[in-house]
């Protein structure tokens, strides 16, 4: 834990939850909570609820649950250090330095460290354009109409076309060898000791998180060398898939929809344009972490790809995560082939609003204009082809409405009968494959464990020994935390064996707060947010003396694997022989 443990109560006790996520989605009170639209999923009925009580929330859509640390951590993609000092600045509270393990202190001050590196190297680039050496840099810049103003905005600069000259700048600064290596800004000499540059000779964008931290670089080649354009290697501090460029800026736009577009031109030409709300993933496909990132924020994007055929790919690959993510989708496919700054040159600001608002098509409209490209139409080989395709894609879509519609135009183009599409859709459904599903930090979108029977009894257990005492006594009799096979939910039992022996209050949203990692307070927050109903008080008894037995027998296999102890393995032996004889006369209490 990097703060005190009463420090971090008492910033989740000043920071209450209504208000803390009241602030990002509107909640109506009903009964003893309150409930609003799910910010983490795609939703018409409100299914998010939020307990004052017990300091909670939970959607009963997805299944997002946790505390006010989780849910800004969910909302603001920050770690716990990052969320606590964020709450704790919410609520006016003076943090003291932190309690660090030295590895703990060795990595946030590496992280420190390059990213002090990456404003200094902006800072070099930058001053590099405005050089005489980035004269061809600026003549670039000056063909392609990009305004003084927004060059600055995004800290556009040049890369000299030496091959040490950043590496050298960055040693004079008092930075070593062992973090530049880590930096991703330096390569190693192979013949000789020393780094050289990664980039030289081109025009570079630095490449922001949402807090709006330099992170990486990206740089387009002036000339004709290879690649085009080059991105800075995975580091401590940048992943690829995990960051869009411009979303630091467009998540403040406040507008209804985020224009995804190709390159760092686009973006920039399109905020010139007027447009604040436009992203472009960074030189890789686009990821289910890049859907997650942007459900935050909007409920709908327009795909701005070209018209080439890797453009369309791309497109293609990127609807079916973007649907997971539950996102509206439209597409807008630019007359001419030409890209978004090339069209707004030609045609003016306002014809480009006018594509965007009248010329945009859903992502099935999209395929099926594909598909009738791809099939002759006037074969009947085509025909089927086409009907085939069009088929397995309508059976995805998960709006019966929407699924009508586009069924009723699949059968008008291919010219047959809708009951017979409905029918060869029905059987492509029976032999249609486990769909494939996209991970994410979102409980619903990401297995965080293997959600088995024994997962399942250890989560119910745990929910029953908090929210009935009274079970206490008996249950331990027959389990103790090292029980719980699942890291976290051992670590759980203790916080509530060890309350329940000190007769303390258990606190749910405490116990919460005390995992540092998304997946772990997600997980832990199932046990205090779920419920569990019993239609009568034998079948409370039997499924608790099965998940017992589940539990226990569990625990057994899992110690027996990992020991060669004779003495201990004739223990679980015993252990064993104990589980067969369990009396459940004690739940009768």
């Amino acid at each position: 834990m990097y703060y005190p443990t009463e420090l971090i109560e008492e910033i989740r006790f000043q920071n209450v939850i209504e208000d803390v996520i009241g602030e990002y989605i509107q909640l109506k009170k009903r009964g003893s909570s309150y409930f609003g639209l799910c910010p983490f999923h795609n939703e018409n009925t409100p299914s998010f609820s939020v307990s004052p009580d017990k300091q909670m929330y939970y959607c009963f859509g997805c299944g997002a649950g946790g505390n006010v640390y989780t849910f800004i951590m969910q909302m603001e993609n920050y770690n716990f250090v990052e969320a606590v000092k964020y709450l704790a600045d919410r609520a006016h509270i003076s943090l003291p330095d932190p309690e660090m393990s030295e590895q703990e202190k060795e990595k946030m001050q590496l992280q420190q460290q390059l990213l002090e590196i990456h404003v200094e190297s902006a800072r070099y680039f930058y001053s590099n354009l405005h050089s005489a050496r980035g004269k061809r840099a600026l003549e670039y810049l000056n063909r392609r109409q990009m305004d003084p103003k927004y060059q600055r905005m995004f800290g556009l600069g040049y890369a000299n076309i030496s091959r040490n000259d950043l590496y050298q700048f960055l040693l004079n600064k008092g930075y070593t060898d062992r973090v530049l290596s880590q930096s991703g800004l330096v390569i190693p000499e192979k013949r000789t000791t020393g780094y050289f540059d990664r980039f030289f000779n081109r025009l570079m964008f630095p490449i922001f998180d949402v807090h709006n931290r330099i992170i990486g670089f990206g740089g387009r080649v002036l000339g004709d060398g290879e690649p085009k354009y080059l991105n800075s290697p995975e580091t401590p501090l940048f992943d690829k898939g995990k960051h869009l460029y411009g979303l630091n800026i467009a998540r403040t736009a406040r507008q209804d929809q985020i224009l995804i577009v190709e390159g760092y031109m686009d973006v920039i030409a399109l905020h010139q344009a007027g447009f604040s709300n436009v992203v472009a993933s960074l030189g890789t496909a686009f990821t289910p972490y890049h859907a997650q990132l942007l459900r935050r924020y909007v409920r709908e994007v327009v795909l701005i790809y070209d018209s080439d055929d890797a453009g369309i790919r791309a497109a293609l690959r990127a609807i079916p995560i973007l649907e997971e993510y539950g996102l509206g989708i439209k597409i807008l496919k630019i007359p001419g082939k030409q890209d978004p700054d090339d069209y707004i040159k030609t045609n003016g600001t306002e014809a480009f609003k006018e594509l965007i608002h009248e010329h945009t098509c859903s992502s099935m409209e999209f395929e099926i204009n594909l598909m009738m490209e791809k099939y002759n139409l006037e074969d009947p080989e085509g025909k089927i082809g086409f009907i085939r395709e069009a088929g397995q894609r309508l059976i995805k879509i998960k709006s019966t409405v929407a699924q009508e519609i586009y069924t009723q135009e699949v059968a008008k183009i291919g010219g047959i009968p809708i009951e017979s599409l409905k029918k060869e859709m029905l059987r492509y459904q029976k032999v249609q494959p486990e769909p494939f599903t996209y991970h994410s930090t979102t409980p619903k979108k990401q297995l965080l464990e293997k959600d088995t029977g024994v997962t399942k009894a250890q989560r119910s257990l745990l929910y029953l020994l908090f929210t009935e005492p009274r079970l206490y006594p008996g249950l331990k009799q027959y389990l103790q935390p090292q029980d719980f096979i699942d890291q976290v939910y051992e670590q759980v039992a203790d916080y509530i064996y060890t309350a329940y022996e000190k007769n303390e209050k258990i606190d749910g949203a405490n116990i919460v707060a005390r995992f540092s990692s998304l997946e772990e307070q997600q997980k832990a927050s199932k046990i205090f947010t779920g419920e569990v109903h019993f239609q009568s008080r034998e079948q409370k008894q039997k499924i608790i003396y099965d998940q017992v037995k589940l539990v226990k027998q569990a625990s057994i296999e899992h110690r027996s694997r990992k020991t060669k102890d004779l003495k201990e393995l004739q223990g679980l032996i015993e252990e064993k022989r104990q589980l067969e004889r369990m009396n459940i006369s004690w739940l009768d209490g």
